[in-house]
């Protein structure tokens, strides 16, 4: 009769030559999930939240996307805009002429083939620093960005953002519209069968609403940006 723990050992080691093949194949294969980490250095600081970066064992260029948050953009509407040059020259404080670590999750990458990562600042023994996503979100330079698939820093970061708009800290204190005294406190809510909803503060369950950033609910600064996300004014 065949041994079958061997045949069955035969099965996994083909299939693990097979799995490193193909992620030799890839243009992340230098950061690999199961080691979690990786050393580069800062090329460029693209906005609040991107950055180019030199991989100090490949020489590889890549754009790297912080996981679990959002800044906001540096081009578009007047709400977009709103904080964008300062997330940009925050992010270039903490990280610009640095070498940084890149600590992957579950999906590497994203739809625009751009490197996504937790990422560290060293200090002088070559050790993990700062934690610039968490950093961005704990000032108030930055929103949660709700990632199904990436989830291993999702409760800190989540818990930065919240105390950050609680105490009006950075975007949560200036980007709002003139009747809410520059302070984001609309709530947009996603209900159960997946329809958006907004509430204004002197709308009538405003202060029953919830606004739970793990099912997709966000604070949100303008009317016009709620509209652009698609929600719709809760009945007043």
């Amino acid at each position: 009769m065949p041994n079958k723990k061997g045949f069955f050992l035969k099965i996994l080691v083909g299939l693990s030559l097979l799995l490193a093949s193909l992620f030799g194949l890839t243009s992340f294969q230098d950061f690999p999930v199961s080691s979690g980490a990786q050393e580069v250095e800062v090329v460029e600081v693209i906005d609040g939240d991107t950055i180019r970066v030199r991989n100090l064992q490949t020489n590889e260029i890549l754009r790297v996307r912080y996981l679990g948050i959002d800044t906001p953009e540096l081009s578009g509407l007047a709400h977009e805009t709103c904080f964008g040059s300062q997330a940009k020259e925050k992010n270039e404080e903490l990280v610009l002429g640095q070498n940084l670590i890149l600590e992957l999750d579950t999906d590497p990458l994203d739809r625009f083939g751009r490197t996504l990562a937790y990422v560290y600042t060293l200090d002088g023994l070559g050790e993990k620093d700062t934690f610039v996503n968490l950093k961005l979100a704990e000032e108030g330079y930055a929103r949660f960005f709700l990632d199904t698939q990436n989830t291993l820093r999702q409760q800190e970061l989540v818990q930065a953002t919240l105390a950050a708009q609680e105490g009006s800290l950075g975007l949560w204190g200036s980007c709002g519209e003139e009747s809410f005294s520059g302070e984001c406190v609309i709530k947009g809510n996603v209900d159960r069968l997946g329809n958006k909803y907004y509430h204004l503060p002197e709308d009538k369950y405003y202060s029953q609403t919830v606004v739970n950033l793990l099912k997709e609910d966000k604070w949100l600064c303008a009317v016009e940006e709620a509209e652009a996300q698609n929600f719709q004014r809760a009945n007043p």
